[in-house]
């Protein structure tokens, strides 16, 4: 059977469109990589704040994949994600680094950061376009959120503690996702899936169960806090394991002064004076 010239000019139109739909219309769905157009800006610090190595300013903005901003001892930032998709308030000692900013073909934002140590409050404006989406990165997994507001607290250890004030997240490791309501917290710790959710309460107690000097410049704490919380001995974070428990070697300070400070995910913190009393040597 012949074809006539417009029937193969037809028969060309829906094999070009069939290769379109194909190959072209997938590459167009994935993410676009726009490097100047998304950023995350400092708008305040407090103290102690460093961008890429310097201090920080306010309008500095991060950009591209690895840039980071840190925080040193009693010090914070206020950082804001571009369009005003989010505030994160960044607490002392901690660091916020960009994995990847982009955006999708129909306008979908999608914001990729990263916490590796220490504490950030996020409050989200909802995200109406289906492919936005923002995600916080820990070394033991990944929390998402489309809307509401959320704290990441990181430990020494990697392990991750989510409480969710507004709205809902869902945190996610080794294949298994938690769903974070309101009022809820969740731990994570590398290598083991989310914890099942349970109602957040703060606790900023904790338990002494020895302090004791161990060579001329070093000094063992053992204590017990809610594994919730971040712990820190004169500024040093300390690590726990799954229960709370505390057992760590830390540099003996020159004034013989221990403070304890216990901080809650929601921000809140105490400071305790451990006193040269306490010490066992």
């Amino acid at each position: 059977m012949k074809l006539s010239r417009s029937g193969i000019s037809k028969w060309m139109v829906v094999l070009f469109a069939s290769i379109l739909i194909t190959f072209a219309l997938p590459l167009l769905a994935r993410e676009i990589q726009l490097p100047a157009s998304r950023w995350v800006e400092v708008r305040q610090t407090r103290g102690t704040v460093t961008y890429q190595g310097r201090p920080a300013r306010v309008g500095d903005r991060l950009t591209t994949a690895g840039q980071q901003i840190s925080t040193g001892k009693q010090s914070s930032a206020v950082l804001a994600v571009d369009t005003g998709i989010a505030t994160i308030n960044v607490a002392e000692l901690t660091t916020v680094q960009v994995r990847g900013l982009s955006v999708a073909a129909n306008g979908g934002r999608v914001t990729l950061l990263s916490v590796p140590a220490g504490l950030a409050r996020v409050s989200t404006r909802p995200l109406t376009n289906p492919s936005s989406r923002l995600e916080i990165t820990s070394p033991a997994g990944v929390v998402g959120v489309r809307g509401t507001e959320f704290a990441v607290g990181v430990g020494p250890e990697g392990k991750a503690a989510t409480a969710t004030f507004e709205g809902k997240v869902d945190a996610s490791a080794l294949g298994r996702t938690v769903r974070i309501e309101k009022g809820s917290a969740s731990l994570t710790f590398p290598g083991n899936p989310p914890s099942p959710p349970q109602a957040f309460k703060e606790n900023l107690n904790y338990e002494l169960i020895s302090l004791s000097v161990i060579s001329p410049g070093k000094v063992r704490c053992v204590c017990t806090v809610d594994p919730l919380n971040l712990v820190y001995l004169n500024g040093q974070p300390l690590k726990m394991d799954r229960t709370g428990k505390i057992d760590e070697v830390v540099p003996k300070p020159a004034n013989s002064d221990y403070w304890l400070v216990v901080r809650s995910p929601v921000g809140n913190e105490v400071s305790y004076e451990l006193g040269e009393s306490l010490i066992k040597k």
